[in-house]
């Protein structure tokens, strides 16, 4: 009798635990449009905190732990490998270092919440490591049902993250395994814009030219306006013309000042202990956004969910929940060594 009831009592045990979870499923699918590379895709976990959250589920609105099926290795590895049937040469790493679910205010019947999301991709030849993408920001959502909303749409973030580096080509430099663990501080040891303490003077078309300090050959004038706006560099050589028009220059250096490109115009990069960054805010140097961006990634397999309708996902990167950009509060924003994105933060 004693046996059959430490049996029952396990028996409960177990399935309680499993009722305290709510576990995230695959939404969609994570193909390559343009023909699959990677042949293969392996995750290093490298979170300081292993759990993504709990949040209340149901009618009752039980509080259950989100977690994943499996490993999250396993989990989109296998993902990965479904949506992708041909394989190709290379393997692509993901490195995870951030993945958290919060709960915010509630406002009448809908309520707020965020998902911290950061990440890195690395294509893999042999024992060496090529970077290919990074994302370190927190997406926010408002639902009337938000526990089923965030945890439907944490595969779709990792979704949209990875058909991005889908896009992009692999840096040339490549590390050993041991650079991974803190990569952003070895493309900052390793950067002529980070070690020198003079910036080379020239127009720069992008983050890699800039961070390489390799400006665009030749001697550029810059032609500005009556207001000392940039307009243009003009280079003259052989008799001929060659100019790069204000839209074009990602920074340009002018007596070892950097200017950065921004949707309003150029503005002075300053630099510290920390980076590069910009005096100045999200509404000034981007262009104004919708209230909401919605994305369809693998919608006819019913992928993505979201506020509005299934088939949708309603994702607002943080600071995006209000149209109405402020231009007086101005902060720091850091330029990402790794890909030259904006840096909010500080926001």
């Amino acid at each position: 009798m004693k046996k059959i009831l430490q049996i029952t009592l396990i028996f409960v045990s177990i399935i309680s635990f499993a009722q305290a979870q709510e576990i995230i499923k695959e939404r969609g699918n994570l193909s390559n449009p343009k023909g699959n590379i990677y042949k293969s895709l392996e995750v290093i976990d490298q979170r300081e905190e292993q759990k993504i959250g709990e949040m209340p589920f149901g009618d009752n609105k039980e509080m259950k732990e989100i977690v994943f099926p499996t490993s999250i290795n396993t989990f989109l590895s296998q993902w990965y490998t479904d949506s992708n049937h041909k394989g190709g040469k290379h393997e692509m790493v993901l490195v995870l270092k951030k993945l958290k679910a919060y709960l915010g205010e509630t406002e009448g019947k809908e309520t707020e919440g965020d998902i911290e999301f950061s990440a890195q991709t690395f294509l893999k030849e042999g024992d060496t490591y090529k970077f290919l993408y990074k994302k370190d920001t927190v997406y926010s959502f408002r639902s009337k049902n938000i526990s089923d909303v965030m945890m439907k749409n944490i595969p779709v973030v990792f979704a949209m993250f990875l058909k991005k580096t889908y896009t992009l080509k692999p840096k040339e430099n490549p590390v050993a395994i041991d650079a991974l663990t803190d990569y952003e501080s070895y493309v900052k040891a390793n950067s002529e814009a980070y070690r020198n303490e003079k910036l080379k003077d020239g127009i720069y078309l992008n983050h890699t030219s800039f961070m390489n300090q390799t400006p665009e050959p030749g001697n550029y004038v810059l032609e500005k306006n009556e207001k000392g706006a940039v307009l243009k560099a003009i280079k003259e050589e052989n008799g001929k013309k060659d100019k790069i028009s204000a839209n074009e220059m990602f920074i340009y250096v002018e007596n070892g000042k950097a200017y950065k490109k921004t949707f309003s115009g150029f503005l002075e990069l300053n630099k510290n202990d920390r980076g590069f960054y910009l005096i100045s805010n999200r509404g000034y140097i981007l262009p104004v956004q919708n209230s909401a961006v919605f994305l369809s990634v693998g919608a006819g397999q019913g992928g993505m969910y979201g506020g509005i309708a299934v088939g949708l996902v309603g994702i607002l990167e943080r600071g995006f929940r209000q149209n109405k950009a402020r231009r007086s509060d101005t902060f720091a924003i850091y330029i990402d060594p790794q890909t030259g994105e904006y840096d909010f933060s500080e926001e």
